[in-house]
């Protein structure tokens, strides 16, 4: 039954997100006159760069409403009901101990923010494009001020790709796929700009205050069905004459940030989309991100791992709930040493909120970059100051 649940879900995933994307040009979200494609250094220093911001601005002002009504709605609920919801009961504690930085992530954000620059500006800045070498991380091919093209232009136009010569084929695949093994997914966890909006947005939550969407199963479970439908959408739009970058909210930040007056489509919604849902449910776009899921099925001959010491595991479920792409099996295997999963963006949360000294580690090519360790988390507390 729930399997069959999971086919209608995909099927009408399919048929509404594929209809919407195929009509794509229908539903302008924001329009330029005339797409502008040319940028400088120049442009991005004058005041012309605001104009070319505009429909950024707008996308941020309407998520803004929509995260803002979302809480007021929230709260206007518990009011009525406070057994409702889980959030009923829940006092905002002033004692809550400070939280020292954790030396993995604190590394990872600099990656995040060092590669999001890179991926936008750097190319513009430093005069550099390896044009011939795709890498597959969301770093927009509307955008051509890069510093190397993206694999997800060619991947969501096998059309175009298959029409190149087969040097250019071969290339392709070749880096390509030299890429997903040297680094898997963390090019999600650590490289791509898309994830650092969404982690950036969670940040904000947790600085605002305010409670996120309880993720459970039933929660994986319907976001799962949407992510194979929007895998389908992704290859085979194409074949059928749309075009997956005006589905794609990647297309609303990095080329109009770089200063390209680009005009947005279904993109511009689905990234109000990302950004309140990402503001709710970490890492939400990652769920069904189709770019990211396929990097993750080569997972099996990638360098990155997660590993886990069964032995050590307590089954707490700490790794679970830390999780933002909702693995199960982080803390239900008993048996494998490798627990690395499709859906793994080896961000490390699990590691991190692991209790169990060597429990879990995340490894490269067998060594251990990051282990659990219930020192670290005693230590990463300390008293609050008044």
């Amino acid at each position: 039954m729930k399997i069959k649940k999971k086919i209608i879900i995909a099927a009408l995933s399919c048929a509404v997100l594929g209809t919407i994307a195929y009509f794509a040009y229908v539903f302008p979200f924001y329009e330029f006159e005339q797409n502008d494609y040319d940028t400088s250094l120049d442009k991005i220093l004058s005041l012309d760069y605001l104009k070319t911001l505009a429909p950024l601005f707008i996308i941020i002002g309407l998520s803004a409403i929509g995260i803002v009504t979302t809480l007021c709605l929230r709260k206007q609920m518990l009011k009525k009901d406070k057994t409702y919801s889980r959030f009923a009961g829940r006092e905002k504690s002033g004692n809550a101990p400070m939280q020292k930085p954790v030396p993995f992530m604190v590394i990872r954000w600099i990656m995040m923010i060092g590669f999001g620059f890179m991926m936008i500006w750097g190319g513009l800045i430093f005069g550099l494009k390896m044009s011939s070498v795709s890498i597959p991380i969301l770093s927009c091919p509307w955008n051509t001020e890069q510093m190397t093209e993206s694999s997800c232009y060619y991947l969501s136009h096998l059309n175009e790709l298959f029409e190149l010569p087969i040097k250019s084929i071969l290339l392709f695949f070749g880096s390509t796929l030299l890429f997903i093994v040297l680094l898997g997914r963390t090019i999600c966890g650590f490289l791509c700009p898309m994830g650092l909006i969404q982690d950036i947005m969670d940040k904000i939550r947790q600085k605002t205050k305010n409670e996120g969407i309880s993720a459970n199963e039933k929660l994986y479970s319907t976001l799962t069905p949407i992510k194979w439908a929007m895998l389908l959408i992704f290859i085979g739009l194409c074949f059928v004459g749309g075009n997956f970058c005006n589905f794609c909210p990647a297309v609303a930040v990095s080329p109009i940030l770089a200063g390209m007056s680009t005009s947005l489509y279904v993109s511009g919604f689905l990234m109000i989309f990302v950004l309140i849902g990402s503001f709710f449910k970490r890492r939400l776009f990652c769920n069904i991100c189709p770019l990211g899921y396929i990097i993750g099925l080569f997972h099996k001959i990638s360098l990155f791992r997660i590993k886990k010491d069964c032995t050590a595991c307590t089954e707490c479920g700490a790794c679970y709930e830390a999780c933002p792409m909702g693995i199960k099996q982080i803390y239900t295997e008993r048996g494998k040493t490798n627990v690395t999963d499709a859906n793994c963006i080896m961000c490390g949360e699990c590691v991190k909120c692991c209790p169990e000294d060597n429990a879990l580690s995340l490894t490269c090519a067998g060594l251990k970059l990051y282990t659990s360790s219930r020192k670290d988390i005693i230590s990463r507390y300390t008293p609050k100051k008044k």
